[in-house]
């Protein structure tokens, strides 16, 4: 009898370090198929998981993402910005390499940046709401929602405005905007304490 429980304990823990194991390697797949926003990094070709030529499909898409993990637990937190990550997603992103890449990685490079700005924003607001995740975590997902909606109508403008980056003097315009917002908010970066 005392065997019997032996053998069901060491199934059981060799079923959980199975879920563990299998579990750290898909995080690792994922990680990998991720480029987390870095103020030190540009993007490049090879962060674009789709190589098109000729306008195929067109010059280029990005999925850019930001997600986060919020708790009731961490509302005492003060510092959330580790709890929200930025990142475009590199299997579904793509560029003509036989275009204006130089444009194509600028245009893509300053959503990128745009996005960080909202990812900031989103870390800000759960801050300001943190007493809110007491009651529900729902509060995080109304923040999220409402962040990005605003990037997405601000994405839109910025295409708009700089016609995809094609018109330097409105894209130094919104790249000098861009950074004036990232620098308001680098209390709320990533790696900020």
């Amino acid at each position: 009898m005392k065997q019997v429980r032996y053998q069901r304990l060491f199934v059981a823990i060799l079923f959980l370090f199975t879920l563990s194991t299998a579990s750290a390697q898909k995080d690792k797949d994922k990680d990998e198929d991720r480029v987390y926003w870095n103020e030190r990094q540009q993007l490049e070709v090879a962060d674009f998981g789709i190589h098109t030529q000729n306008m195929e499909s067109g010059a280029t898409s990005a999925e850019f993402a930001i997600d986060y993990q919020v708790s009731k637990f961490n509302f005492v937190t003060k510092n959330f910005n580790k709890n929200v990550r930025n990142y475009m997603v590199k299997s579904t992103s793509q560029i003509d390499t036989t275009g204006n890449v130089q444009q194509y990685l600028l245009y893509q490079q300053t959503l990128f940046d745009l996005s960080e700005v909202y990812a900031r924003e989103l870390r800000k607001a759960l801050r300001e709401n943190r007493k809110l995740l007491i009651r529900s975590t729902s509060v995080a997902d109304e923040l999220n929602w409402k962040v990005m909606s605003e990037f997405m109508s601000r994405r839109v403008r910025y295409t708009q405005e700089t016609n995809s980056a094609g018109d330097t003097g409105k894209q130094k315009e919104w790249e000098r905007q861009i950074a004036y917002e990232l620098n308001e908010l680098k209390d709320f970066a990533y790696d900020s304490k």
